[in-house]
């Protein structure tokens, strides 16, 4: 297919979530299926009127929320979306003890992915996530409360891992909690806090300190544990 008629110059504002929103909504939409190979780096910049480091933060995070796969040498490729959840599922998110019990899930196995991400983060891993939060500094500053940076962070801790079920599996955990915490909204002072976690998160991981990210990720839902039961 003629890729370059698809793609449609990219506004100047957080250019790289513009480029994520871009490819997302074309997969959606099937104009990009489960295989295809995206252009370069060279030719995306060009036909979203972007620059290439724009167009590389963009394609480490659609990696990361496993919508796309870079292979070395090969080029990057659409993947194939994951199995969707059990519909019944959905009609569970507004109900308390279906969220405390997704907050049990997402603790078993998101201390598990920390502990990994210590070990197999690479330092283009740990600049990433650094460079979200940074980000994400500036736009609490500006009253940006959105609960997808943040959960946009857990899917890069996942994506140090190297273990494509995890990323899949905590991406399919990060979406269920962005829907149920949509139906039932959250503590004003939660994304201040979030960010401290993933501020502590992320420096446990440089450190390579295995108990601490695991400490540090225990607490941080132990934290979202009680805002649920404050608020439901």
């Amino acid at each position: 297919m003629a890729q370059s008629s698809i793609f449609q110059p990219v506004r100047p504002r957080r250019i790289y979530e513009d480029i994520v929103r871009q490819i997302q909504g074309l997969i959606a939409e099937r104009q990009l299926q489960p295989g295809d190979r995206l252009p370069s780096e060279r030719e995306l910049a060009e036909l979203l009127s972007v620059s290439r480091a724009s167009v590389r933060e963009a394609l480490r995070v659609l990696s990361a929320m496993g919508l796309v796969e870079v292979r070395s040498g090969d080029g990057t490729f659409v993947r194939q979306a994951p199995a969707p959840v059990d519909p019944a599922v959905w009609g569970l998110l507004r109900e308390r003890e279906f969220l405390l019990d997704l907050l049990e899930a997402r603790r078993v196995v998101e201390e598990e992915v920390v502990a990994l991400a210590v070990h197999r983060a690479t330092q283009d891993d740990i600049d990433l996530m650094q460079d979200l939060l940074n980000r994400r500094e500036r736009e609490l500053a500006q009253g940006k409360h959105d609960l997808e940076t943040d959960l946009q962070f857990h899917q890069l801790v996942a994506e140090a891992t190297r273990n494509p079920v995890l990323v899949s599996l905590v991406r399919t955990l990060c979406e269920m909690w962005l829907r149920s915490r949509e139906a039932t909204g959250r503590a004003p002072t939660s994304p201040h806090k979030a960010q401290e976690f993933h501020l502590a998160i992320v420096e446990a991981i440089r450190m390579r300190n295995e108990p601490l990210a695991r400490g540090v990720m225990h607490r941080h839902m132990e934290d979202m544990r009680e805002d649920v039961e404050r608020s439901t």
